[in-house]
């Protein structure tokens, strides 16, 4: 029996072999990438850097590690990954028989007479995919479990680059936050002494106003600076799915190389295509383009096989006896002859669909592009505008500590002290400002570049 069972399967699978009805899909970007990036110069090494390399500093590898084994973000992705991985493994027992066995028994009485049946038999049904629907079905369930493991991918890159940016700010702020503490240490110091000049008849007035104006005025940059601190611990236990450990928030901005590694491999326009985002539209199109396939099968007959071999008997003890053997094979046919337009209404839309998921993957190229090249821009001239503003800010600072030293000794004006103050201030900022920016465009670049992160 079991012989028999596993030749009804080999010649059902026999007839089911097929060619997918899907169009031939070419994903060709040439018309959508340009050859090269601009504003970038080419290097031998072709290898992009992995982020192992690209995070320099500890504190960041352990928020970053951190994020990626808590964050529920890509808890999610993960389950979404499992659950059309599942989708893909029913389409594909669809590819194959399905095989059961059964056991009967029943008693009739008929005219006192008592009749016992016996029955046992394996039997097998399969849809024979001539027309190749259900391959398709597969292969676009298939693709779908792919695009996810890339959307996976994706996700992760995405948390990667705002952790490492809210840190930096966190960083940026809590620097801004002891620069507005030096100032109000500074600005005390005057306001009293302003307040003595007032006394002995040297200034006026609008001076000791002006000085506590100051005074007030920094008291609240310092407010508004340890609220933005704040924001930022909340931005980065949301990520962390916990609360942030205190060992591992900054005392400072470093100035110097000792966060990030700065992408210097050389760039064509090809990697684009890998970056993850990319590689999951590219797996959505190719999803689509399938089901095309299964709304073409749907004109055409669908033929199903059931088979059962076994054996019937009125007595257990020779069940399983040569007489009482058995075997059918009962082929079915359906034809679609009219069904209202379902069928072409339903390829229709899958073309569409397909066309959709195409001129989005070109978008994605396109969009990917535009973010690398804005990134190597900005990556073109910051170290210029860097420097720039190092000597800018030296510069500014001589200036208002001789403004500060002449005030305090009284050949200096307190206006003059006041503007050279404010200079100071805004340069410092500014400076650390740049500092976050070149940074925030090495996060950029291995970003937009789809940075290597298994």
């Amino acid at each position: 029996m079991i012989r028999k069972s596993i030749s009804l399967v080999a010649l059902s699978m026999l007839f089911s072999s097929c060619v997918s009805m899907a169009p031939k899909l070419e994903v060709n970007s040439d018309e959508v990438v340009a050859k090269s990036f601009k504003n970038y110069q080419i290097a031998e090494d072709n290898s992009n850097i992995s982020l192992n390399s690209f995070l320099i500093d500890e504190n960041l590898k352990t928020l970053v590690n951190l994020v990626l084994e808590n964050n529920k973000d890509i808890k999610i992705a993960l389950l979404r990954v499992e659950e059309s991985k599942s989708l893909y493994r029913i389409e594909e027992s669809n590819l194959y028989p399905k095989i059961d066995a059964n056991g009967s028994f029943s008693r009739d009485k008929k005219e006192e007479i008592i009749k016992n049946s016996y029955k046992a038999s394996v039997g097998t049904v399969f849809e024979l995919d001539l027309f190749g629907k259900n391959r398709s079905l597969n292969d676009a369930a298939k693709n779908s479990f792919l695009a996810t493991q890339y959307a996976l991918s994706s996700t992760k890159l995405s948390l990667i680059s705002q952790t490492i940016n809210s840190y930096l700010s966190l960083a940026t702020n809590i620097e801004n936050l002891n620069l507005q503490k030096k100032i109000y240490e500074n600005l005390s110091s005057v306001y009293e002494l302003t307040q003595k000049k007032f006394t002995a008849g040297v200034i006026g007035k609008e001076d000791v106003l002006s000085s506590f104006a100051m005074l007030k005025e920094s008291q609240n940059e310092i407010i508004s600076y340890e609220n933005q601190i704040q924001i930022d611990i909340n931005s980065l236990e949301l990520l962390l799915g916990s609360n942030l450990n205190e060992s591992l928030i900054p005392n400072s901005l470093k100035k110097d190389d000792s966060y990030l590694a700065l992408v210097k491999s050389g760039i064509s326009s090809n990697v684009l295509l890998n970056r993850p985002d990319i590689k999951e539209l590219e797996y959505q199109l190719r999803a689509k383009n399938a089901n095309i396939g299964a709304a073409r099968a749907a004109f055409f007959p669908t033929i199903a096989l059931t088979a059962n071999t076994g054996y019937s008997s009125s007595s257990l003890n020779n069940l399983f006896s040569t007489p009482n053997s058995f075997w059918q094979i009962s082929p079915s046919i359906n034809l679609p002859i009219f069904t209202a337009g379902e069928n072409s209404a339903k390829l229709d839309l899958s073309e569409t669909q397909k066309e959709i998921a195409l001129n989005e993957y070109q978008k994605g190229i396109q969009t990917a592009f535009k973010e690398v090249n804005d990134a190597l821009m900005v990556r073109k001239n910051i170290y210029t505008k860097l420097q720039n503003q190092k000597e800018l800010t030296a510069s500014i600072e001589d200036a208002y500590n001789i403004a500060l030293n002449s005030y305090k000794i009284g050949y200096g004006s307190y206006l003059n002290m006041l503007i050279a103050q404010k200079a100071y201030i805004n340069s410092q900022k500014t400076l650390t400002q740049t500092y976050l920016e070149e940074l925030e465009n090495r996060v950029e670049i291995f970003k937009t570049l789809g940075g290597e992160i298994e």
